[in-house]
């Protein structure tokens, strides 16, 4: 039996909430997007955390679901 790690809105949402973002759950991808590039923006000491958080969470062994990997693309 092959178990994968997957990362949904859900968890893309909680890891950002986590690294402080101005994100809730209630948000679409598409908002959370902007909100998150708007905060980068007023605190771009905060990007290294985002992109680190990207590439964590696209590992060898993770499966991210597309939307939520074209709003990581985003981030850079």
């Amino acid at each position: 039996m092959m178990i994968v790690d997957l990362v949904d809105e859900v968890d893309f949402k909680e890891r950002l909430i986590a690294l402080g973002a101005p994100v809730t759950q209630e948000q679409s991808l598409t908002q959370v997007q902007s909100a998150v590039l708007s905060w980068l923006q007023s605190y771009p000491e905060q990007t290294p955390f985002v992109k680190d958080l990207c590439t964590e969470m696209q590992k060898d062994n993770t499966t991210v679901l597309p939307e939520v990997s074209t709003v990581m693309a985003a981030f850079g």
